[in-house]
C-alpha cells in the first residue's frame, strides 16, 4: 500500500501541473484569437495574400544573466586569456566568477549550456575548435 506522504506529494504535483495546463490552454485560446484578428486584417489590406506562406518564428526564452551578445564575447575573452584549451564547465565557472555570482551546481549547468551553444555556433563559423578530450568532456580552443 502506498505511503500517505507519497500520495499527498503526487496529488500536490498533479494539482500544480493541471493548473499549468489550464493556464496555457487559456493563453493559447487568447493568442489564437489574436492571430485570427491579424489574419483578417491582412486579408483586408491584401486579399490575394496567401497566409500559408508566412513562416512561423521560433519562440526563444532569453537567458536572464546575459545581455545580447554578452555570452559570446565573454566566451571568446575567456578562451583568448586561457593558457590551454578549456572545457565548457571551466568556461562556465569562469563566467560565474566574472559576473560575481555564486558557484552553485545549477548555475554552472545553466552557464555551461549557454557556453556550449555559443561554442557550437563559433565552431560552425570556424572561430573555435574542439581540442583533446579530458576524460568525458571536450576541450575548446580558439583557432
Amino acid at each position: 500500500m502506498a505511503e500517505s506522504h507519497v500520495v499527498s506529494g503526487l496529488v500536490a504535483k498533479r494539482s500544480k501541473l493541471a493548473g499549468l495546463v489550464q493556464h496555457y490552454q487559456t493563453e493559447i485560446s487568447r493568442i489564437t484569437g489574436d492571430l485570427s484578428h491579424i489574419d483578417a486584417t491582412i486579408k483586408l489590406f491584401a486579399p490575394e495574400f496567401d497566409l500559408r506562406t508566412v513562416r512561423t518564428k521560433e519562440h526563444r526564452e532569453r537567458n536572464q544573466y546575459f545581455k545580447l551578445g554578452e555570452c559570446q564575447r565573454m566566451t571568446l575573452d575567456i578562451l583568448r586569456e586561457a593558457d590551454s584549451a578549456l572545457t565548457s564547465r571551466q568556461i562556465a565557472a569562469d563566467m560565474l566568477r566574472r559576473k560575481a555570482l555564486e558557484l552553485s551546481a545549477e548555475k554552472i549547468e545553466l552557464f555551461q549550456k549557454s557556453s556550449l551553444a555559443v561554442l557550437k555556433r563559433l565552431e560552425d563559423k570556424g572561430l573555435v575548435r574542439q581540442g583533446d578530450t579530458k576524460g568525458v568532456s571536450h576541450t575548446w580552443e580558439i583557432v
